[in-house]
Formats: C-alpha cells, sequence, structure tokens
C-alpha cells in the first residue's frame, strides 16, 4: 500500500487527520491524541421542544425511541436564553432535545400530537446545539476522524480476556498503535491494559510476543514481565492466568462447551452425587463413568467444566508448559474440582504412561491446533485390549476448501492407517474462522482398529509446526470482527 504525506515525529501538528510519519517504525506518543482532542469537537444542532416541567417524566416516555440519546449527554435542559415566551417563567418549563437522524421529525405523529395539544398551548417547537467531543464518540468514530486516510479499515476490534484487550494491529498501524490502544482503553469500561500481539506463535508453549500499548493499571510490574494476570469466566468457570506466559483464547468459548456437552451428553451440569448422599434410588441413577485424557490442556478450559460440574467424569489433564500447570492447579482448586488429576509433561508420552498405568480413558482431547495430528503417532501398534476403542478429539488447522478431507488425511498419515469415516465414526467439526485462507477444524473418530497393525515408535522426536500453522497467521484480525472505515 502506498502512504503518503509524511511527516516526522519532530513536526507533529494538531491537525485530523494525523499524518503518517516519515519514518513508519516510530509510533507516535499519546501526547499527539491529547492535542487533537479540542478538532475532534463538533458543533449539531438538533431540533426541541418545549414543553412544562411537570409534564416531563410522561412526554420523555412516551418520545422514547425519538430522543437525542447520545452517550454522556442528557436529554431535558433548562431554557436558554432567547426560549422564553412572553408570561411565562422560564423556570416552569424544559427543552426536551430529539434525535436529528429522523427526517422531518415534527411531522412525525407522536411529536406532532404533543404539539397541536390545546390544554398546553405553551408546548412550541425549538433547537439544541450539542457540541459533540471526544468524549461522547466510539472507538469507531474517533480512529476514523484521528487516523489517515489511506489506512482503509479501522482496527477497533480485540479480545477481552479479564480486564484485558487484546489487539492483533497489522504493520501499517505501527505508528498509531500507542493512539489506538489509548482510544480502546478510554471507550471501554473495566478494561485496564491494552495489548498488541507481535509476531505468531512460535514456541512449543502457544505463547507469542506482545507489547503493552496502553496500561491504566494501579499496580504494574518492575520487571521484564507485562504482568497480564487476569481472571476469566467461561461457562461457571472462574479461569486465572497469565496472559503472556500461557495460552488463552476467548473465542473459543463455544468450542470448549461443545467438546464438554459431547463427551457428558448433557448441555446442563448435573452433580447428583450432591444431592444423593442419603438416597438410594438417586444413587442408582448415577451415569457411567466417565475418563477423559487430556493431552494438551493448557489451564483447563476443558479439564475444570468436566471436573466441576459432572460428577462422573474423571480428568487427566496434562500440559508440558510449567506455567500453564501451575494454573490448571490453581483452576482446578478455585473451581473445587473433583476427580482431576494433573500431569505436566510431553503429550506422548503422557497417553503412554495412561497405558502402562491400565488408565481406561473414553476420550481423548488434543487440542494443540498447529500439531496435534503429528501427535497421533503415539497409537501407532496400539494394542490396549478394551471393549469400546476410545473417541480422539484433534484441534488442528486445514484450508478453507476441501479442508475436512485434508485433516482427516493428516490425521490418517500420522496414525499409520486410513480412517474409515463410517467405521470409526469420523466426523469434522469446524471452529473457526482464522485467516482468510485457514479455518480451525476438531476432527473427532474412534481409535481405529488398523494402529494395532502399525509398528510402534519407542522413541518421539519434536514436532515443528509448518510457517503457516500458526495460529492466527499473518498477523491478521478474523475477517468477521474487521470494521470498514466510517465515510
Amino acid at each position: 500500500m502506498k502512504l503518503s504525506k509524511h511527516i516526522t515525529m519532530n513536526s507533529i501538528s494538531p491537525t485530523l487527520p494525523i499524518s503518517v510519519p516519515q519514518n513508519t517504525k516510530e509510533a507516535y506518543p499519546i501526547s499527539v491524541l491529547e492535542n487533537v482532542k479540542q478538532k475532534l469537537e463538533t458543533r449539531v444542532t438538533h431540533p426541541a421542544i418545549i414543553i412544562p416541567s411537570p409534564l416531563t417524566a410522561k412526554l420523555r416516555n412516551v418520545l422514547k425511541g425519538l430522543l437525542m440519546n447520545k452517550p454522556k449527554l442528557r436529554d431535558i435542559y433548562p431554557l436558554e436564553a432567547g426560549d422564553a415566551m412572553p408570561g411565562i417563567d422560564p423556570k416552569t418549563e424544559r427543552k426536551i432535545v430529539l434525535s436529528d437522524k429522523v427526517e422531518n421529525i415534527f411531522a412525525n405523529p407522536l411529536v406532532k400530537t404533543i404539539l397541536d395539544d390545546r390544554e398546553n398551548p405553551s408546548v412550541r417547537k425549538s433547537s439544541y446545539d450539542v457540541i459533540l467531543g471526544y468524549g461522547h464518540l466510539t472507538v469507531d468514530e474517533v480512529l476514523s476522524k484521528v487516523l489517515p486516510k489511506e489506512l482503509s479499515e479501522i482496527p477497533s476490534s480485540f479480545e477481552v480476556v479479564g480486564h484485558l484487550a487484546h489487539m492483533n494491529l497489522r504493520q501499517e498501524y505501527y505508528p498509531f498503535k500507542k493512539i489506538i490502544g489509548r482510544v480502546v482503553l478510554d471507550k471501554n469500561k473495566g478494561i485496564q491494559v491494552c495489548v498488541n500481539k507481535t509476531g505468531t506463535i512460535q514456541n512449543e508453549f502457544r505463547t507469542f510476543p506482545m507489547e503493552t500499548l496502553a496500561d491504566d493499571r494501579k499496580l504494574k510490574t518492575r520487571n521484564d514481565s507485562l504482568g497480564l494476570l487476569v481472571e476469566v469466566k467461561e461457562d461457571g468457570c472462574r479461569f486465572q492466568l497469565d496472559f503472556e506466559k500461557v495460552y488463552w483464547n476467548s473465542r473459543l468459548q463455544f468450542e470448549h462447551r461443545r467438546i464438554v456437552h459431547y463427551i457428558t451428553g448433557k448441555e446442563r451440569p448435573t452433580n447428583l452425587k450432591k444431592r444423593c448422599k442419603d438416597n438410594k434410588e438417586e444413587k442408582e441413577k448415577l451415569p457411567e463413568k466417565i475418563i477423559v485424557a487430556d493431552a494438551c490442556a493448557g489451564i483447563g478450559p476443558f479439564a475444570v467444566p468436566l471436573t466441576s460440574q459432572y460428577e462422573n467424569v474423571e480428568v487427566h489433564a496434562n500440559d508440558l508448559n510449567p506455567v500453564s500447570y501451575d494454573y490448571l492447579q490453581k483452576n482446578a482448586k478455585l473451581n473445587k474440582c473433583a476427580n482431576l488429576k494433573t500431569y505436566n509433561m510431553d503429550g506422548r508420552y503422557f497417553l503412554r504412561k495412561l497405558d502402562e498405568e491400565n488408565i481406561h480413558y473414553d476420550h481423548v482431547l488434543m487440542n494443540l491446533p498447529a500439531i496435534a495430528p503429528e501427535f497421533l503417532d503415539v497409537f501407532r501398534g496400539w494394542k490396549v485390549d478394551r471393549k469400546k476403542r476410545p473417541m480422539i478429539h484433534v484441534h488442528c488447522f486445514g484450508s478453507k476448501i476441501k479442508g475436512d478431507i485434508e485433516v482427516v488425511e493428516r490425521c490418517s498419515v500420522s496414525l499409520g492407517c486410513k480412517l474409515d469415516w463410517s467405521k470409526d465414526a469420523v466426523s469434522v467439526h469446524e471452529v473457526r474462522n482464522v485467516s482468510p485462507k485457514k479455518n480451525m477444524y476438531c476432527v473427532s473418530f474412534r481409535l481405529p482398529d488398523g494402529v494395532k497393525h502399525v509398528d510402534p515408535i519407542i522413541k518421539f522426536g519434536d514436532i515443528v509446526a509448518k510457517d503457516d500453522a500458526n495460529d492466527d497467521c499473518d498477523g491478521a484480525i478474523e475477517p468477521a470482527t474487521k470494521k470498514p472505515r466510517l465515510s
């Protein structure tokens, strides 16, 4: 994209929109936003009607859908100089400010009825000048006025994690990143810190580099850490995490719920044991025990709800990241999880350990989208004697076109035997849109009998994700949340 109107950081002037700096690797300081705030003020004349004060509450309710309704502005005001009618005390009247979005609002039936009311002949047309400034504008409205016209999109989309806003700005927005972060914080109550992803997921722990754009927290870290400790709530569970050091994606909330419901066969939590301690009939109704092996558990988005809300579920949850493991234990305690055992090791050795200890799991979760299918080689030569083959749930990335076939084939290659869509109950669920060319999928299937005839792998090597396998590749925010520039 060709950018023009270059200026240097030393030639800052309070003009709108802000120009693209000559050095696009430098970011404008927050002071630039303060300098242009006054330039954002506009005067807008709204239609209004003057009414007797005793009718204020009644007419305000009648005209509810036709009022000005601007944030941080009232709809009712005392009369201004020049509004008074001879013989009437101006203190006994009020001005109701109406919307400027309704064409010929005085001809509206509701407004016209009030103006023609013979019992209140003093009711009359008027107007009111409203000065709209920075405090009254939304994030989109501010950024559409502040950012250069060369930038075709308004980067106002972000993920909320507790009191944190996580943005994913492209390179062309770099000079304006601090301004964007400041606006996001100013316009969103409850958000105290705004961070920006500066690179793709490049390590085995699924964390990515990030930087702080704006920070309103009273207590800030004094070391190299960004100190991004947050607490989030999801489907009745509380999760504590350090957003810089563990993986968390709020967009996966519905996928977490879907898998939990799939495993339990229920859409509502059922802690039957709590209500049937002394009731033999109720005890007999307890469902059969379900054992889940969560090989890439993270901080527990699957394991915690399964063991805190379902009495008949036992989960063995593992994560290689020691920080995630610590928060998994904390969240288990925080949510009073029963039947949850935690591990901190490689996912494939974790599954081998369960087999060696004769733990017969019913479901295996592999939520590591970049490389999860490659973990399936752990089942090569699997000869555990069980009546029922376990269900395997693998999250992975695939192309938008024929992605379902692609991800199933990828699983088959790693297993060393072909998956049969019918015999192995194969299903592919499209989880979310990741980038213009890539989706995230979940492949579910029963472990095929064919793995018993494949030579087992004695020692596992490292699995390296492909360059295009990173979550949210190319630094792009999901297309569904992008917003066009306001005209």
